[in-house]
C-alpha cells in the first residue's frame, strides 16, 4: 500500500518542479522586454523617427490621418502588399518606407498607376520606390543653409501649388531626373521639392519632405492646404489608401517572425540559455517552498481605459474642428471676406460648440460643412462685388 502513496509524492515534486520552471521561465522572458522597454526609454529622442499614421509623436501622421477622416474624406491603412491593392482605391500615399518592396511589388505598382492610380511618394532618403520612378533625392550638404527657416520657394501654378502660399522647411533634399516628362512644381534652392510624372492612365508624385505633413508642422503655414492639394487632386470618387506594410504592419505573419526581427531577440536568447541551465538542474531546490497562489482581486483598470478612450475620440473631434476654424479663418483673411457678417456667425457658432468640448461625429461634419459653404457665399459675394 506504501508503493502508490510513494509514487503520488513523487507526481507532485515534479509536477512543482514545473511550475517552478515555468514560472522562471515567464519572469526571463518579462526581463527580457523590460530591458528593451529601459533601453528604448533611455535613447528618448534618439530612437528613429516613424512616419506613420499610429505614431502620435512630432514626426508621425496620425495627426494628418484622423483629420482627414474627421472630413470624411474616404481614407484607411493598407497593410498588404501592393500587389493586392484594390481597383476603387484612387490614391496611395507612402511616408518615409522602413522595407523595401517585396517580389513583383514595384511592377504591380506601376502597372496600378498606369491604370489610372496616383501615388503619392512622400521621402527625404533615398529608397527603392524613388529609384523605380526615375526620382533622385540629393542631399543638403550646407548645414546653416539647411536650417535657414527664411527660404524662398517657387511654385508652379497648378491644382498642386493652388493657394500655397507659406512653406516652412527645415531643409529638404533635392529632387532630380533626366526624364524630361517629369515636372517641378515647387523649388527652392535646396532642389525640387514637389515632383509630378504622368504615368498611363495615372501619375506619380514625389515630395521630398516628410516634415511638411507630420504632426508637429501640419498646422505651420499653409502645409494642411498642401496635403488637400495632393491628396484630393486626383481622388475623384475612389478612396485613399496609407501605406503601412512597409513600415512594417501586417509583413509579420507569425509569432516566430515577428521575434525574429524583433530588437528584443538577443535578450531572450540570453534568457532561454539561463533557462536551459535551470533545467539541467532539474529535482534540486532552489529554496523554501512558496505559498499558493491566490486570486487577486480585479481592479477599476478596465473602466479607466475605456473612459480614457472615449475622451480621446472626443478630444479629436474637438481639435479637428478648432483645426478648420482656424484654416477657415487664415483663408479668410487672405480673401478679404474676413468680416463677413454670415461667416462671422458661423464661426462664432462653430466656436461656442468648442466651448463646449464635446462634439458629435455629426455635429462636427455639420458645422465644417457650414463654414466650408459659409467662406464659399463670401468669396462669391467679394468676386460679384469687384465685378460690379
Amino acid at each position: 500500500m506504501g508503493a502508490p502513496d510513494g509514487s503520488v509524492s513523487m507526481m507532485r515534486g515534479e509536477r512543482t518542479t514545473w511550475l517552478k520552471l515555468g514560472g522562471l521561465g515567464i519572469l526571463l522572458f518579462l526581463a527580457a522586454y523590460g530591458l528593451l522597454a529601459l533601453e528604448s526609454g533611455q535613447k528618448g529622442d534618439k530612437l528613429p523617427i516613424r512616419r506613420t499614421t499610429y505614431s502620435a509623436r512630432a514626426g508621425g501622421y496620425k495627426g494628418l490621418y484622423l483629420w482627414l477622416q474627421s472630413l470624411n474624406i474616404p481614407i484607411q491603412r493598407w497593410e498588404k502588399t501592393l500587389g493586392d491593392l484594390p481597383s476603387e482605391a484612387s490614391v496611395l500615399v507612402m511616408v518615409e518606407p522602413e522595407l523595401g518592396p517585396v517580389t513583383g511589388e514595384l511592377k504591380a505598382l506601376k502597372q496600378w498607376v498606369s491604370d489610372g492610380g496616383t501615388f503619392i511618394l512622400i521621402a527625404k532618403g533615398p529608397n527603392l520606390f524613388s529609384k523605380n520612378i526615375g526620382m533622385e533625392l540629393r542631399p543638403v550638404f550646407d548645414k546653416h543653409h539647411q536650417h535657414n527657416s527664411g527660404e524662398t520657394f517657387l511654385y508652379q501654378p497648378g491644382p498642386y501649388t493652388q493657394g500655397i502660399k507659406t512653406i516652412h522647411s527645415g531643409g529638404h533634399p533635392g529632387l532630380n531626373s533626366s526624364r524630361p516628362e517629369i515636372v517641378v512644381h515647387i523649388r527652392s534652392s535646396w532642389g525640387g521639392l514637389l515632383a509630378v510624372q504622368e504615368e498611363g492612365k495615372g501619375r506619380v508624385i514625389a515630395l521630398a519632405d516628410p516634415d511638411l505633413m507630420s504632426n508637429e508642422s501640419l498646422r505651420d503655414g499653409d502645409h494642411a492646404r498642401l496635403a488637400l492639394n495632393l491628396l484630393l487632386a486626383h481622388r475623384g470618387e475612389g478612396s485613399v489608401l496609407v501605406d503601412e506594410y512597409h513600415h512594417g504592419y501586417g509583413r509579420a505573419t507569425s509569432v516566430l517572425e515577428h521575434m525574429v526581427h524583433s530588437r528584443a531577440l538577443k535578450p531572450m536568447v540570453q534568457g532561454g540559455l539561463l533557462l536551459l541551465i535551470v533545467l539541467a538542474a532539474k529535482g534540486k531546490r532552489f529554496g523554501t517552498p512558496r505559498p499558493l497562489m491566490q486570486e487577486e482581486r480585479r481592479s477599476s483598470l478596465e473602466y479607466v481605459r475605456a473612459m480614457a478612450q472615449l475622451f480621446q475620440r472626443a478630444r479629436a473631434r474637438v481639435l479637428a474642428l478648432e483645426a478648420v476654424i482656424r484654416w477657415i479663418e487664415d483663408e479668410a483673411r487672405k480673401l478679404l471676406v474676413y468680416k463677413d457678417r454670415t461667416l462671422q456667425g458661423k464661426l462664432l457658432a462653430a466656436r461656442q460648440r468648442l466651448d463646449k468640448q464635446e462634439i458629435g461625429e455629426r455635429e462636427l461634419l455639420v458645422s465644417v460643412r457650414h463654414l466650408y459653404l459659409a467662406l464659399d457665399e463670401a468669396r462669391r459675394k467679394a468676386v460679384g462685388t469687384s465685378r460690379q
